[in-house]
């Protein structure tokens, strides 16, 4: 009596185990600009953690995008991970442009995948 109540008793620890499993990959919200995704966003919250910027908790992008038209300032590559909020982002659907609007200052990026 007591190893069916203790197999019953595995099996339905196991059940919620996978279930929990499966329930987080389910849940969890891809936040990050595909290929295909148009926006325009004014991003006050900018946030840049481990190569990927983050825009308001709400999209997140690679900071590795390289300028397209380069500063003359340095020689060392600019990337969109090297400027701080807030600035407005905006991306066409199926475009691999990245603009970003700082002030008066419109500034090009390439777009790379985060996948």
């Amino acid at each position: 009596m007591k190893s069916t109540q203790f197999g019953i008793l595995i099996v339905v620890f196991v059940l919620i185990f996978f279930g929990v499993i499966l329930m987080e990959r389910t849940s969890s919200k891809d936040i990050s600009l595909k290929y295909e995704s148009e926006i325009n966003l004014f991003a006050k919250k900018v946030k840049y953690y481990k190569g990927v910027v983050s825009l308001d908790d709400s999209v997140s992008i690679s900071g590795n995008c390289p300028m397209i038209r380069k500063l003359e300032t340095n020689n060392n590559p600019t990337v969109l991970g090297d400027f701080s909020g807030p600035y407005r982002l905006i991306k066409k659907r199926n475009n691999d442009t990245v603009k970003i609007v700082i002030s008066y200052d419109t500034l090009y990026f390439k777009f790379l995948r985060l996948d």
